[in-house]
């Protein structure tokens, strides 16, 4: 058996107010590969969140302890939902092999606009499915190994579904937060959770400019 601890709330950001703002439009507004977002993106409706494929025994307890922790924390409306169920997020676990096939450099990913690995592979060279072009969010695929560590799968869970929900960019300079390319965080912090509740205010819209 594996042992399992309980959760506990991040330690708050030790940040300024604007130091906080200046990093959410910098990761709203940018991709990785400097691309510029036009409008902020999110989901307007409540989140429900399926899961596909073959799920190890420890990818449904470290998901709920995670969304537990969203709604806690990030004041999201969240909920896991029976795969029969329609849903915004769909999580499919398959082999590292088949993901290699896909994205050879990725251990895991999140792609808008599908609810499979399959629908992604045929449409991934199509315009739904490159983040550019993202102007709402209504279904995202997150696509995680069923055949690593519990720890490693725990890891993608945290970024690809903060992903899923909230900004699409990593900062280097960000050491506090998980979106972070030197990955200094396994899980979200108190950082990431400020930013997720920042994203989801009911002042924020999608389809808002940076300027607005």
């Amino acid at each position: 058996p594996i042992r399992t601890f309980a959760t506990v709330p991040a330690r708050p950001p030790q940040r300024s107010n604007a130091d906080m703002a200046r990093a959410l439009l910098a990761r709203h507004f940018q991709l990785e590969g400097g691309s510029s977002l036009p409008v902020l993106t999110r989901f307007e409706t409540p989140v429900r969140v399926t899961v596909t494929g073959r799920p190890p025994p420890t990818l449904l307890a470290d998901l709920d302890a995670l969304i537990l922790r969203l709604r806690r924390e990030a004041r999201i409306d969240h909920q896991r939902v029976a795969s029969s169920t329609p849903a915004q997020i769909t999580i499919e676990a398959v082999s590292r092999a088949r993901i290699e096939q896909v994205l050879p450099q990725a251990a895991c990913f999140v792609v808008p606009n599908v609810s499979s690995l399959d629908e992604y592979r045929r449409n991934r060279r199509a315009p739904q499915t490159d983040w550019k072009n993202l102007r709402q969010r209504d279904r995202l695929a997150i696509v995680v190994p069923n055949d690593v560590s519990p720890q490693e799968l725990r890891d993608c869970l945290h970024e690809e579904l903060a992903q899923a929900l909230g900004p699409l960019n990593d900062l280097y300079r960000l050491a506090d937060s998980i979106f972070n390319d030197d990955n200094v965080q396994a899980v979200l912090t108190g950082f990431d959770m400020l930013i997720l509740r920042a994203t989801y205010d009911a002042q924020l819209a999608t389809g808002m400019t940076r300027q607005e």
